[in-house]
């Protein structure tokens, strides 16, 4: 993949993200309470973000198409692409499992656990999974005693 092609697929997503993003919020049941008066709403300045977000990833969409020079068509090498989608994978497995089964302390114990774990393999498996799991299960106490004895928001 070079450079250029790379650009391309990233202003792409950008512009499917910004558009959903867009629509998402504007189209939301509770912006019916908003829309009622008139004047600047709740949606007035993340509209001018994502706005702004979409001319910009144009910009470099007309850019890309239009600069022909050679350092712009260089191969990109990923040293570390299994890690990026590993982390993207455990990324997805954790929302849809918070979603489908709840236990969101649970998830997160989990989920840290299996990222260090994955992050710190050089250092042996048993080295790594010992830091992993006295890791994540400090910073999961964390979060429960923040979020559900101090704040009191339950997941």
């Amino acid at each position: 993949m070079t450079w250029r092609s790379l650009n391309s697929i990233m202003s792409v997503i950008l512009i499917i993200g910004g558009l959903c993003y867009a629509l998402n919020l504007n189209y939301s049941a509770s912006q019916a309470i908003f829309f009622s008066s008139g004047g600047v709403g709740p949606t007035y300045f993340p509209n001018i973000l994502t706005a702004l977000l979409i001319l910009l990833s144009l910009a470099t969409l007309y850019r890309n198409f239009r600069d022909l020079r050679p350092e712009n068509t260089e191969k990109i090498t990923t040293h570390n692409f299994w890690y990026i989608i590993a982390t993207l994978a455990l990324v997805v497995a954790f929302i849809a499992s918070w979603q489908l089964l709840g236990y969101f302390y649970l998830n997160v114990f989990v989920f840290l656990a299996v990222l260090l774990t994955i992050f710190r393999m050089e250092f042996g498996i048993g080295n790594s999974l010992g830091v992993a799991v006295v890791t994540s299960a400090l910073t999961t106490g964390f979060l429960y005693a923040l979020f559900g004895k101090i704040l009191t928001i339950s997941f």
